[in-house]
């Protein structure tokens, strides 16, 4: 039974990561990136796109190092909502959602006494 519960929030986990990341390089390549658009943006904006592209790899990292990868994730998050003052909090729970599920992964893995192992 525990084995079922762990692969269902690993490979939830990872299938919401892999979305939002393909969701979140479609619109990055899908952007016209002429040297015109990339004048307008300010500082404020190039440094929101910097915590989000770093929270977007984090949670794809995150398939082979679940915890540092996630954690580093959720503080990019929340450096992005700081940076541009974001209001919609239920987008950044849903951008949340693979980061919190590896975090569970996480803690199931290490804590569960049947997988601690004994050797040593």
């Amino acid at each position: 039974m525990f084995t079922i519960v762990q692969l269902l929030v690993r490979w939830i986990a990872r299938i919401t990561a892999a979305t939002i990341g393909a969701l979140f390089f479609a619109f990055v390549l899908g952007e016209p990136w002429g040297l015109g658009a990339l004048r307008i943006l300010n500082a404020r904006s190039w440094v929101a796109m910097v915590f989000l592209f770093v929270a977007v790899v984090g949670m794809l990292v995150a398939w082979k190092w679940e915890y540092p990868a996630a954690l580093i994730s959720i503080f990019a998050l929340a450096a992005f909502a700081a940076v541009v003052h974001i209001n919609r909090y239920d987008v950044l729970i849903i951008l949340a959602i693979p980061n919190l599920l590896y975090l569970v992964d996480w803690k199931l893995r290490r804590h569960h006494p049947a997988l601690v192992s004994k050797a040593g």
